[in-house]
C-alpha cells in the first residue's frame, strides 16, 4: 500500500445539504430533507488505492436514498445515532454492523443526528483477510445486506481505529506517515474488520431481520418508482393499492411503522426535494413553474406554499440564489481566462 493517502473533507450548510450526491465514493445518494433547520453536514473521506474509510454527521433528521458503490463491499456501523436510525426500514441496534453487497440499494433514515461510518472494500481483498485470520473461506451474500452483532465494545474499538487514520490521513507529510504509520493503522483497520466478520459469521450470530421488513421496503421502493411515473399522488397511491392487493388502510399501517409518516406525507416530501435539487442545480433558463410541473406540482400557489413550510424560503428565493451563483462562477471562469490569454 502506498504512504500518500487522499484524504477529502466537505462541509455543507443549509439547503446546500440536498446537493451532497457522492457521500460514498462511487455510491449516489439522494438527500432529502424535512424541513431547513439547522442543517449541517461534514463528511470526511480517506483514499488509499482500493480502499476507502468515509464518515459523515447529520445534525438534522435525514432520509437518504441511493446505491452503494458497485466494486466495493461496504461495512457500515453507527459512531452515534444507532437508536434513531434505520436501514431499509429496519431499526439498527446497538453493536451491529451492517455488511451491503457491491451496489445494493439503501434507504438510510435518521430521525435525530447521527454519525455514521463506512469501510469499503473490494470483496477480494476482504475475503483473503477473512482467510487469512481464519483458514476458512467464508461466502457473502451478493444480494442482501446482513446485520452482525458484536460484543460490547467491538465499535467503540472500531472508532478509535477510525479516527487514527483520519487523524494520520489529516497530517499525510508528517515523518510518522512517512514511516509506514499510515499503512501500519490502515492493515490494523482491514484485520479488525476481517476478524469481527469472521467471528461473528463463525458464531452463527447473524442477525435475522424481519422478512416483513424487507418486503415493506421494496413495497416502499417499487411505489417511489410509480409515483413519480404519475402526475396524480392521490390516483396513483389508489394503483398502488390495487396492484399490491393492499388496502389503503393497510399502506397507510405499513408507511407509519416503516418510514415513521403516511404515504401521502412520504411521497410529498420526495417530490419537494426533487424540486429543491433541480433549484439549486438550476441553469439561467430555469423557472419555478417548469421545475414544479416537472415534479407534479399543477397549483403554483400551493406549491410555494408547501415548500416555504417545509424549507423556510419560497421557491423563487432558492431559485434566485442558485442563479446568482452560477453567474458568479461564470463571471470568475471569464475573468480567469482573460487573465491567462
Amino acid at each position: 500500500m502506498s504512504s500518500s493517502p487522499i484524504y477529502q473533507c466537505n462541509v455543507y450548510f443549509g439547503l446546500d445539504v440536498a446537493r451532497a450526491s457522492d457521500i460514498l465514493y462511487g455510491g449516489y445518494f439522494e438527500h432529502r430533507l424535512s424541513s431547513s433547520a439547522q442543517l449541517s453536514l461534514y463528511h470526511q473521506r480517506v483514499m488509499l488505492n482500493d480502499i476507502r474509510l468515509e464518515t459523515g454527521n447529520y445534525s438534522f433528521p435525514i432520509i437518504a436514498r441511493g446505491c452503494t458503490p458497485s466494486d466495493t463491499i461496504c461495512i457500515g456501523f453507527m459512531a452515534h445515532g444507532s437508536d434513531v436510525t434505520r436501514y431499509n426500514t429496519v431499526p439498527i441496534g446497538t453493536d451491529e454492523i451492517q455488511i451491503y453487497p457491491e451496489g445494493s440499494e439503501l434507504l438510510y433514515q435518521s430521525s435525530g443526528s447521527s454519525r455514521w461510518v463506512v469501510y469499503s472494500v473490494p470483496h477480494t481483498i476482504l475475503i483473503q483477510a477473512i482467510l487469512t485470520y481464519s483458514g476458512q473461506d467464508m461466502t457473502l451474500s451478493k444480494e442482501n445486506a446482513i446485520s452482525l452483532k458484536l460484543p460490547k465494545g467491538s465499535i467503540d474499538s472500531l472508532l478509535r481505529q477510525t479516527n487514527e487514520v483520519f487523524t494520520i490521513a489529516q497530517n499525510s507529510s508528517n515523518s510518522d506517515c512517512r514511516r509506514g504509520n499510515f499503512n501500519k493503522i490502515q492493515e490494523q483497520l482491514l484485520a479488525s474488520y476481517s476478524r469481527i466478520i469472521c467471528d461473528a459469521m463463525l458464531e452463527s450470530s447473524i442477525e435475522k431481520k424481519s422478512s416483513v421488513s424487507q418486503r415493506h421496503n421494496n413495497l416502499i421502493l417499487d411505489s417511489e418508482y410509480f409515483v413519480m411515473s404519475c402526475d396524480d399522488v392521490s390516483a396513483s397511491l389508489i394503483n398502488i393499492a390495487q396492484r399490491t392487493g393492499y388496502s389503503l388502510r393497510a399502506l397507510e399501517l405499513i408507511f407509519r411503522n416503516s418510514v415513521g409518516m403516511s404515504p401521502g406525507k412520504w411521497f410529498l416530501n420526495l417530490r419537494l426535494n426533487g424540486t429543491l435539487r433541480d433549484f439549486l442545480m438550476a441553469t439561467p433558463v430555469s423557472t419555478v413553474s417548469g421545475i414544479a410541473t416537472r415534479w407534479g406540482f399543477q397549483h403554483l400557489s400551493r406549491f410555494s406554499e408547501q415548500y416555504r413550510k417545509t424549507f423556510g424560503e419560497y421557491p423563487s428565493h432558492t431559485l434566485n440564489r442558485s442563479k446568482k451563483r452560477v453567474e458568479a462562477v461564470s463571471f470568475e471562469r471569464e475573468f480567469d481566462s482573460q487573465i491567462n490569454s
